[in-house]
């Protein structure tokens, strides 16, 4: 009796032990199915970041030579970087783009809560209107907006210098910002709105003090939107500053492209340097940046 008990139990294990091994065979293959193109997609998209910051190291003489992969990591330096501080101006470009940016930032975010606010409490006969012109505003491309831009801060002075070249940002970049700050200022209740009044609070300090705190996560998001774009746009920076002192990390890096020949080595360590900003802002704000990535995709 004992034997035939032990005979089922094991066969019944037996059993179990086959159902069980095939179903871990179809997990790792779906696992391989969603791991080996995840990977390759990482792989393209990590690839050319080392492989500048590689050309970045690597000597200028062996950039132009066939060199063997095994001797690709040879004779590694920090040489183009001292020549790209020591021989151009780009100390003077990073300094100009990072106050540029962070100027126009700040500015695109008062601004964008203050609209926001209004447009997300109070309710009005144009507001419909007035949400169509900002959204207006996004579809009508920029290029064209140059000559008539160009006469315009030529008229007030502003040609040739940072406030004009700040006011462009904050105009290209505030309609997305209010778009983005209204969908999280939504999830906000009204009654902490009234809460504040109660106390005493002004409608900016209820702005400022109370719902900016609040919808942080989702401010982050808008921050880092506004400052990558005005980190890296070229166009307006191009046109608008002609003085080398003026000019911004992208319009500064373009200019060490020759007619005839360009030192590699030094625009690839500018290329890298010029990641480092935003590289550094993503690591501050990233907990609020995933936290607020879909802060506004709710409405209460």
């Amino acid at each position: 009796m004992t034997a035939d008990v032990t005979t089922k139990a094991t066969g019944r294990a037996a059993g179990e032990e086959q159902v069980v091994r095939p179903d871990r065979e179809r997990r790792r293959a779906r696992d391989l199915l969603v791991i080996m193109p995840t990977s390759l997609i990482l792989f393209v998209l990590v690839f050319p970041v080392l492989w500048m910051v590689l050309t970045s190291l690597r000597p200028t003489t062996a950039l132009a030579a066939r060199t063997p992969w095994s001797e690709y990591v040879d004779g590694l330096g920090f040489g183009a970087y001292g020549r790209l501080f020591s021989d151009s101006h780009f100390g003077r470009y990073l300094l100009n783009s990072l106050l540029v940016s962070a100027v126009s930032t700040a500015c695109t975010i008062v601004l964008a809560c203050l609209a926001a606010y209004g447009l997300s409490r109070f309710r009005f006969r144009l507001r419909g209107t007035v949400l169509a012109v900002v959204l207006a505003t996004q579809l009508l491309p920029f290029v064209v907006l140059i000559t008539p831009l160009y006469i315009a801060l030529g008229e007030v002075g502003l040609l040739n210098s940072y406030v004009g070249l700040i006011i462009v940002y904050v105009a290209m970049t505030l309609p997305l910002a209010i778009y983005l700050t209204l969908g999280y200022f939504n999830t906000i209740p009204v009654v902490l709105d009234e809460a504040a009044r109660v106390d005493g609070c002004s409608t900016v300090g209820i702005v400022f003090r109370v719902i900016f705190p609040i919808a942080l996560p989702g401010i982050a998001t808008v921050v880092v939107t506004t400052f990558i774009a005005t980190w890296e746009e070229y166009f307006f920076a191009s046109v608008l500053m002609t003085s080398d002192d003026l000019k911004t990390v992208q319009v500064g890096l373009s200019s060490f492209f020759g007619e005839y020949a360009s030192d590699w080595g030094m625009i690839m360590a500018a290329a890298t340097v010029s990641t480092i900003p935003t590289i550094v802002l993503f690591s501050v704000v990233q907990k609020r940046l995933v936290a607020g990535m879909a802060a506004g995709s709710v409405k209460e």
